[in-house]
């Protein structure tokens, strides 16, 4: 996890990889588009799992599938336990009680403290979301050599210095974890282990003991960084070189994609006219069902 060349990307001969810059884009928002426009857990799921196979396709390596799983599970567990204790909507569905209303003191201020089924149900359908943006975002970061991505940027006439700090952090999140290893290292040569105990008060001051060097040691580079781009001259008269062209096949794989999110918006505003009853057409009883299953 903390190598770097993990998180850099890393050509190779893939289909994901040989995608136009354009094209990787343009199906990453068209998947954001999906990910907030449905609302189904199905739909979602499938999305979910289309987004782990272009990993497949990429041949991404097995400490990228680590980190990727990693991310997944702490951001469901996350979402699914934080929405199951305080979900407030109505109905809901008690599973279990963690804190009693009648507890002394804290039972009193919180007014207990109760597991929802709803909760974990709608946890569970924002942790798709964000599985699915932060599946897509590592691809496009891994298969995508950055440079690419700044050409690309300002091609789309995005301002200079903001293409410029973009990719900027981008490049510079391997570095941070690459200052953590060192740093761990360095703890750890010093004798210092704090993983052999359980108590919550040493786990902050790991925490802290581990900070303050990565902290530092990512201001250092900033400000070499900062200096370096300085001295080139940074934001003035930016240069914008040309592309090339954006292959046929690709572009009208994209418009496609495009049209059916358009169709898709224009089908769920009928759906929403028919479930609050303002308009209501008998010949798209078909579609209105297709609507109520899968958007």
């Amino acid at each position: 996890m903390y190598n770097r060349q993990v998180w850099e990307a890393t050509p190779a001969d893939t289909p994901v990889h040989r995608l136009d810059v354009r094209t990787k884009l343009a199906l990453l928002a068209a998947i954001v588009i999906f990910a907030v426009g449905l609302e189904g857990p199905r739909p979602l799921f499938l999305l979910f799992l289309l987004s782990l196979g272009f990993h497949v396709v990429a041949r991404s390596s097995v400490e990228r599938w680590k980190i990727l799983i990693i991310f997944l599970l702490v951001g469901i567990w996350g979402a699914m336990v934080s929405q199951a204790l305080f979900y407030n909507q109505e109905p809901r569905t008690m599973i279990a009680c963690l804190l009693s209303p009648t507890t002394p003191w804290i039972g009193e201020l919180t007014g207990g403290i109760f597991v929802y089924r709803e909760g974990l149900e709608h946890g569970a359908v924002q942790a798709l979301r964000s599985g699915i943006m932060l599946a897509c975002g590592l691809l496009i970061c891994w298969t995508t050599d950055p440079r690419q991505l700044l050409q690309c940027f300002l091609h789309w006439k995005m301002p200079y210095p903001i293409a410029f700090m973009l990719i900027t952090s981008l490049r510079f999140l391997p570095v941070i974890f690459e200052e953590t290893a060192i740093v761990l290292t360095a703890q750890r040569l010093r004798g210092f282990e704090p993983l052999r105990t359980l108590s919550p008060i040493r786990w902050v001051r790991t925490a802290f003991y581990v900070l303050f060097p990565i902290l530092a040691r990512a201001l250092r580079r900033a400000a070499t960084l900062a200096l370096s781009v300085e001295s080139r001259g940074f934001g003035r008269c930016g240069h914008r070189s040309g592309m090339a062209a954006w292959p046929v096949v690709e572009r009208f794989a994209c418009l496609t994609v495009f049209t059916g999110i358009t169709a898709g918006a224009v089908l769920k505003t009928l759906y929403s006219l028919q479930f609050n009853g303002i308009v209501y057409f008998p010949g798209l009883r078909g579609v209105y069902d297709f609507m109520a299953v899968w958007l």
